[in-house]
């Protein structure tokens, strides 16, 4: 009896998930749960994909530029100064106005001590945020900040009804209200949460009635899901899956080079690597080659610089680096490393850092290292390599949201960093100048000379080895239609988007 009522439920909502997805319901599996769908007082790109249907930013980045969103134009009135007009006639979901009021209460609660927003560091170079009218904003940096509008674009500084905000309190992350494209409706925590369609959204008619994001932590399910049509999106395909997802005529998979960067890093200050001829020695001994096509299959390029081609700055004509396992044991011997030197490698739980980390560990043992792995939780992962005297490698990766890059450079080589986002420990004073020259120039050319010099000396020292630049990858159903992906699911636009 209770099987025939596990299956009748199954059934049911079976045919509840295909009735909804012939009524205009777009279903999107998630790995996990967002942790709050408060856009200011979160970093988690789990929450990002969800906040940017119900939220938006002043700018967003497109893929020749930096475009209006909530503000409709921008002006640099000193080299500390900007000016931002904002788009008028627009109302949050809850029918408080948009206006230079709102702008200035989200960015302060971002960057306010007392938030403790994990994101706060991508606006805490502001000073003062003044209203000039009711459509006009002016903002002022500490100092010359060149990549202020790039860091406008960023999800963390999406715009919040201050009426909701105010109300909701500690809650709001429950009660979220913005101006976008859809609206809050309902959260079943820990299975999915449902968003209906702005009626009255500023940027026009949305064809999509409801937006579904479903939690199915395992993949393998979520392909299954996504093939018999009870989900229409997934925002990730894993390589072993690739092809058979790419030979199913009722789907269709989109990869695109994106913003990220995978790297093993190294402990520049504690252990073996804190010799450079060490850092060289290990870089050469890895085939990131064979991981990209036969680890990543495929879905990824192989790093040429610390960041991709995507974004403005990336670093060209770098050393390649290429494998060569008597050149490392050479460097080694020259190092006065011994064979059979023990070596530690920490990375956070992941299938692709697994692989990854088995990859690394057998490849050093082709020179002589015998390396052990610790794979960790990302929480304690976070805890573990913020340690002085954490382990000599470390597999991570960045995303660089904002496309500039002054967002990952500054984060991953400035001491100023050392030791919540340069895990590496990683100190040059010629570095530090070109970083902190480059963001305050107003001379784009300038910029691009200061950001190669840095990188090619971040290329000499080494405090980490770029492997590959992931490819951003989803799979939907083909009824689907018109959906747009900038580099990432967090910034998937469906505003018009249509279904079959």
């Amino acid at each position: 009896m209770q099987t025939l009522k596990t299956l009748t439920l199954w059934l049911l909502t079976a045919s509840l998930a295909t009735a909804s997805a012939q009524s205009g319901t777009v279903t999107i599996a998630t790995a996990s749960d967002a942790p709050t769908l408060d856009p200011n007082l979160t970093f988690s790109g789990n929450a990002f994909g969800i906040t940017n249907q119900i939220y938006d930013s002043l700018l967003y980045r497109d893929d020749d530029g930096i475009k209006t969103r909530l503000a409709t134009s921008w002006k640099r009135v000193t080299p500390t100064t900007w000016r931002l007009e904002l788009r008028k006639n627009v109302k949050f979901h809850d029918g408080t106005p948009f206006n230079a009021a709102a702008v200035k209460f989200s960015f302060e609660r971002l960057i306010d001590p007392a938030s403790k927003a994990p994101g706060a560091y991508v606006l805490n170079i502001i000073k003062t945020i003044r209203i000039i009218d009711a459509d006009t904003i002016e903002i002022t940096t500490s100092e010359p900040f060149a990549p202020l509008l790039a860091h406008l674009t960023h999800p963390v500084t999406a715009i919040v009804s201050p009426t909701s905000a105010r109300k909701f309190g500690k809650d709001f992350g429950r009660n979220p209200v913005g101006t976008g494209p859809f609206e809050f409706d309902r959260w079943n925590t820990g299975n999915q949460i449902q968003l209906n369609v702005n009626k009255t959204y500023w940027g026009g008619k949305v064809n999509i009635d409801k937006l579904v994001f479903r939690v199915i932590p395992d993949v393998a399910t979520q392909i299954v899901e996504l093939r018999t049509g009870r989900v229409d999106l997934i925002t990730s395909v894993p390589p072993e899956n690739l092809n058979d997802l790419e030979n199913n005529p009722k789907l269709a998979v989109y990869k695109k080079l994106g913003w990220g960067s995978t790297f093993l890093g190294f402990n520049t200050r504690n252990g073996i690597t804190k010799n450079v001829k060490v850092r060289q020695a290990i870089a050469q001994a890895i085939d990131r080659d064979s991981i990209v096509k036969i680890l990543r299959q495929g879905l990824a390029v192989k790093a040429t610089a610390p960041v991709p081609p995507t974004v403005y700055g990336a670093g060209k004509d770098l050393n390649p680096r290429p494998y060569n396992v008597e050149g490392a044991r050479k460097l080694l011997r020259e190092a006065g490393v011994k064979d059979g030197t023990k070596i530690s490698l920490v990375t956070y739980e992941s299938a692709e850092n697994r692989q990854l980390a088995e990859a690394i560990q057998f490849s050093l043992s082709q020179i002589g290292l015998t390396a052990s792995v610790q794979i960790l939780d990302y929480s304690a992962y976070t805890t573990a390599i913020q340690k002085p005297n954490h382990a000599e490698l470390f597999i991570s990766g960045w995303g660089t949201v904002t496309l500039d890059a002054d967002y990952a450079l500054y984060a991953l080589f400035h001491s100023r960093e050392i030791p919540v986002n340069n895990n590496a420990l990683y100190r040059n004073v010629k570095v530090d100048k070109l970083l902190l020259d480059a963001r305050r120039s107003n001379n784009q050319a300038d910029r691009l000379k200061l950001y190669q010099s840095a990188q090619e000396q971040i290329d000499q020292d080494l405090p980490l080895l770029a492997l590959y630049y992931p490819l951003s990858s989803y799979a939907k159903s083909t009824r689907l239609q018109g959906e747009v992906w900038r580099y990432s699911w967090i910034n998937l636009d469906l505003s018009n988007a249509t279904l079959k």
